[in-house]
């Protein structure tokens, strides 16, 4: 399956900005994106959204 990818800036007008794409295997993927490719238009203009701050864990309460 292909994946299509975005960098900002770029030549091609795209949802209110201007973006590079380019289409490569799902195999290829991680390689892109560690190489500043994004899978998203928001995500190659802003940034990779913050991964979500682990929830903790609820103590026990103890008997006194």
């Amino acid at each position: 399956m292909s994946v299509m990818l975005y960098k900002h800036p770029g030549h091609h007008a795209l949802h209110g900005g201007f973006y590079d794409y380019v289409v490569v295997n799902e195999a290829d993927v991680e390689k892109h994106l560690a190489d500043g490719w994004a899978l998203t238009t928001d995500e190659a203009k802003n940034g990779p959204e913050p991964a979500p701050a682990p929830k903790r864990s609820r103590r026990k309460k103890t008997e006194e």
